[in-house]
């Protein structure tokens, strides 16, 4: 070791060294720092975890919520299967009434079916099951619908299936002529 380098002892120990002690002083000031901040990183990792965990319970408890006042909203149109059981003369009719208190339920949620009759494909909103060459509508075309789609809002919980027209084959118009 050099004159002027002293082991942390001598640093303590040795008479006349204010600069060398204010030195292990500073330095222990910075460890007791870092002690400070390691410590308060821990808290708030504890806290963040905490939340974390607050945050989920609340969501679950809010998805629970929101299925129950869901359903609550369609026991009306339950009971109008048993009411259009007994009360209703017609079958087709119960069904339609059933189907009215359905799709007027679902409209309150913000949930409405995708439109498709004489509309062109769009496959952000349909979904082709089949293709029918025609020569009565343009390509593209949906010719049917196979499967009704729906919407929450301006999201697409299920694409309409349909039945979209194409253009007819060279070889059908050929063997037409």
């Amino acid at each position: 070791m050099a004159n002027h380098e002293r082991s942390p002892e001598e640093l303590e120990q040795g008479p006349g060294t204010s600069s060398e002690s204010d030195e292990l002083r500073e330095l222990r000031a910075k460890a007791a720092k870092a002690d400070e901040y390691l410590d308060l990183a821990r808290r708030t990792k504890a806290d963040f975890i905490n939340y974390q965990d607050r945050i989920r319970r609340e969501r679950e408890a809010w998805g629970k919520e929101a299925v129950q006042e869901f359903i609550r909203d369609f026991l009306p149109a339950l009971d109008s299967f048993t009411w259009a059981r007994f009360e209703e003369p017609s079958l087709m009719e119960s069904l339609h009434l059933v189907e009215r208190e359905f799709l007027k339920k679902l409209a309150h949620h913000h949930i409405l079916p995708i439109a498709t009759a004489g509309r062109m494909f769009d496959p952000a909103f349909h979904e082709a099951v089949a293709a029918e060459e025609t020569a009565d509508k343009p390509p593209g075309t949906i010719l049917e619908q196979v499967r009704r789609g729906w919407m929450l809002g301006d999201r697409v919980i299920r694409p309409a299936g349909v039945r979209v027209a194409k253009a007819p084959s060279q070889v059908s118009a050929q063997e037409e002529t």
